[in-house]
């Protein structure tokens, strides 16, 4: 009987596996159990490997033959993002219903139908091509949603295993419509950091010590005020050393995606958008590094007033990283900047990084700036999957960085040597990390006959 990708979905759909949320664990684990299993019956020796948080889902199905000419690794997650809030979900987030061709539920199009569109590509392939030569491993993890802190451990490990495939595919990153494919050619990497400010040894009654004491929500947003320049960008020295400028090609690429800067502002409600100096925004959020402010608070925080200096205050930063910055020395730089701009009087505590992704990025064949020589499998399965795209989706694809990070790819670039083919099957109708998510089920369709596609051009 075919592999049914749309029924396993719903079924992992049904699993609330939320890594993020330490009640969930059993239901995580739950989850992995039910992938190795499926894995085990479809004809892959699959195990679940522990970790000292979720479950890692590692799998590999050798090629009958012994002899493969092509081996890759299929990377995904299971785990998935907390519901809150859930009362603006229309339906229940882990009942999976499908309504107007679309899948609803938690995990929908983040990962679990994205990773099995890649899925369902590769067995239908193999169902149809069981002896061809291909050799697969599939490792499926729990806590990408959570930075994969256990992924190191995990890939140290397995570390020669890994440099024997020639290739990572995923299936995790995003295209602007149903009908335009993005090929992802890299993503951001990131780091983040709390900073706390303390001033007198308590709070203070704002008359009697007002205009005496520096009270630190205003040194805090003097900091922060100066973090950025008036042209948008990060004011701080050396942060923009070593960033490579974009290539006239990838700029090409991103005017032709249909979700420019006017569609940004209209999805997000929005009647301008925020400028920096030499790249509009739709060139920034996939090529220029960022310095956010992810959360701040200090003082009295209920209702009406109180006449209080707060004794302290804090702020968290998020950076967001791209090719050729190397995270500990962004840290650095942005830290000292921090530790100087604090006036007198007030304490400055800039907290270590909760951990360091650094970006990742890969050029396809056939572009400006390639390698050469280019690795021929992996120029094998660029062009496959180029031209599958172009045949199920009648458009060819647009090949772009995105402005989100997977640590792990840099990692296993770094460690084992590989690169990865990153197809985008989710956009911004699918509402992931929010309310209500869901996924196309003609984008499924149409990615699993592509991917399907792909094995049997790349293998020819």
């Amino acid at each position: 009987m075919p592999f049914d990708a749309l029924e396993f979905t719903k079924e992992l759909i049904a699993v609330p596996s939320v890594s993020a949320d330490s009640s969930k664990a059993a239901e995580v684990a739950r989850c992995a159990g039910i992938i190795s299993e499926r894995l085990n019956s479809l004809g892959f020796e699959a195990v679940v490997e522990r970790t000292p948080l979720h479950p890692i889902v590692w799998a590999k199905r050798a090629s009958k033959s012994g002899k493969a000419n092509l081996r890759v690794l299929c990377y995904g997650h299971y785990d998935v993002q907390p519901v809150d809030p859930v009362e603006k979900w229309i339906l229940p987030p882990f009942e999976p219903v499908v309504k107007n061709d679309r899948l609803y539920g938690r995990g929908s199009a983040d990962n679990k139908g994205p990773f099995m569109c890649l899925f369902g590509g590769l067995m239908k392939f193999l169902e149809k091509n069981p002896g061809a030569p291909l050799d697969v491993a599939i490792m499926l993890e729990g806590e990408e949603e959570i930075s994969s802190p256990s992924m190191a451990e995990f890939v140290s490990r397995h570390e020669a295993e890994l440099k024997g495939y020639d290739a990572v595919l995923i299936s995790d990153t995003s295209s602007p419509t149903e009908d335009q494919i993005v090929i992802t050619t890299g993503l951001r990497g990131v780091l983040s950091f709390d900073v706390r400010l303390v001033g007198p040894n308590s709070d203070v009654h704002s008359g009697m010590f007002g205009g005496a004491v520096y009270n630190p929500i205003q040194a805090m947003s003097e900091i922060c005020a100066s973090l950025h320049s008036a042209d948008g960008l990060v004011n701080v020295e050396g942060f923009y050393d070593g960033v490579i400028p974009a290539a006239d090609w990838e700029r090409r690429d991103i005017a032709k995606s249909p979700f420019g800067d006017e569609e940004i502002k209209k999805s997000l409600g929005l009647e301008y958008l925020y400028s920096q100096k030499g790249a509009t925004p739709s060139e920034a959020l996939r090529l220029l590094p960022t310095l956010e402010f992810t959360g701040i608070g200090g003082g009295y925080q209920g209702e009406g007033n109180k006449s209080v200096i707060s004794s302290e205050c804090f702020f968290k930063v998020s950076i967001r990283l791209v090719p050729n910055q190397n995270g500990e020395r962004v840290y650095g730089l942005v830290r000292r900047a921090i530790e100087s701009r604090c006036p007198k009087g007030v304490k400055v505590f800039v907290g270590e990084p909760d951990g360091i992704g650094d970006a990742y990025c890969v050029l396809p064949p056939d572009r400006d700036g390639a390698p050469n020589p280019y690795p021929e499998a992996l120029a094998k399965i660029f062009r496959s999957i180029d031209s599958a795209i172009a045949k199920n989706f009648g458009n060819p694809p647009l090949y772009l960085r995105e402005g989100g990070s997977i640590p792990l790819l840099s990692m296993l670039k770094k460690r084992a040597g590989l690169d990865c083919v990153m197809t985008g099957l989710f956009t911004p109708a699918d509402n992931l990390h929010a309310p209500n998510e869901s996924f196309s089920l003609k984008t499924m369709r149409r990615a699993i006959n592509a991917y399907c596609d792909m094995f049997e051009s790349a293998l020819k």
